[in-house]
């Protein structure tokens, strides 16, 4: 597991997203993070894109190392939250509830740079395929308390059913691990996006 130290380390690697003035922000962990490995200068529908991912972050990592020390510098009209599957293995008080609250503490510390046009959507978690640390159980468990707890602010993406095979598992055709997103699986997920801006 990723230290604090390891977070900021990456944050440093990619500071200059951290400052760029776009039209949308994509804030969360891994899957968001490597997409710029498979595709570099992210536009959605021709809408600048900044990634302010990091890897193997916890809801929690997030807001102590990224938020809180206001390390993110501008923020785009639509911001997308990709969060809470890294605080399941993560996090000693765990739960789906203190994911939640985590999340709004982060949108708490962003607030000054938004305007009041800006939009918040927060993404279900998606499965996974023969991990060891998580279960989908786990990860369904989280979704539906997100889902039924998320403010009337927060728009909530399902995202779960479109990465699913038809045992509930991480399809296959979309992964490079079992966790992680191929080019195919980018391709799902900038579809779900999309719709959205």
């Amino acid at each position: 597991m990723l230290s604090d130290a390891d977070i900021f380390q990456r944050y440093q690697t990619k500071r200059i997203e951290f400052e760029r003035d776009t039209e949308i922000s994509l804030i969360g962990h891994s899957l968001f993070d490597m997409w710029s490995d498979w595709q570099t200068n992210l536009e959605f529908k021709g809408q600048t894109v900044a990634n302010l991912a990091i890897s193997g972050v916890s809801s929690c990592q997030y807001l102590d190392v990224i938020a809180k020390p206001q390390h993110i510098k501008k923020l785009g009209q639509s911001v997308f939250f990709f969060l809470g599957v890294n605080d399941i293995v993560k996090e000693a008080d765990y739960s789906p509830a203190q994911v939640m609250e985590w999340l709004l503490q982060i949108i708490e510390q962003i607030r000054p740079l938004a305007t009041p046009h800006t939009r918040y959507f927060l993404l279900e978690a998606t499965p996974v395929c023969r991990i060891n640390t998580v279960t989908n159980a786990q990860i369904q468990q989280l979704n539906t308390y997100l889902a039924e707890h998320c403010p009337p602010h927060i728009t909530f993406i399902k995202t779960f059913d479109a990465f699913a095979d038809h045992k509930g598992d991480l399809n296959a055709d979309l992964t490079t691990d079992g966790l992680h997103f191929n080019l195919q699986g980018y391709a799902v997920l900038r579809q779900l996006l999309e719709s959205y801006v």
